[in-house]
């Protein structure tokens, strides 16, 4: 989320998706520490919640103990994430391998940035030059290694 909104593609997945929900911890995460330290990207997401576009969803009852034993392996954030996408049955996007790894254990569908910038492409929201600049920008920043970044402008290329 935070990728995509620095990124300036988060208004994008507003075509693509009717909705993000995302629990407490994420919004903490995210939007308060966010506003507190100045990334403008917070302001986008409070924007987006004040719209209702974006929601924070608390957890319930029965995700509360697997987040919270899941927070001893991952941030809390993830944690949270990853119960509330196995309660919802809901597909998660997350960056963290290791959140991935264990939500794909608890058999939830993971995307992650650029996985959905592909999902974009496919979906011709974006064209193949805002693809490919984004991929490069996102490497650049040191989110990937050169060899992600030429797996997914290869990805990209077969979308031309």
């Amino acid at each position: 989320m935070i990728h995509l909104a620095r990124l300036g593609k988060l208004a994008y997945t507003r075509e693509a998706y009717d909705s993000l929900i995302i629990p407490p911890a994420v919004r903490t995460e995210t939007i308060e520490r966010g506003m507190a330290e100045g990334y403008t990207d917070a302001s986008l997401l409070e924007n987006l919640e004040s719209e209702g576009w974006l929601r924070t969803r608390n957890l319930s009852n029965e995700s509360r103990k697997p987040a919270h034993d899941l927070a001893e392996v991952v941030g809390r954030g993830e944690a949270e994430a990853i119960s509330t996408a196995v309660e919802l049955k809901e597909r998660l996007s997350m960056d963290d391998h290791k959140g991935r790894r264990i939500a794909n254990f608890h058999t939830v569908r993971t995307s992650k940035t650029l996985g959905i910038m592909l999902e974009l492409l496919v979906n011709r929201t974006i064209t193949i030059f805002e693809y490919k600049r984004n991929v490069k920008i996102y490497s650049s920043h040191g989110w990937i290694s050169a060899e992600v970044m030429q797996e997914y402008l290869e990805r990209g290329e077969r979308f031309e």
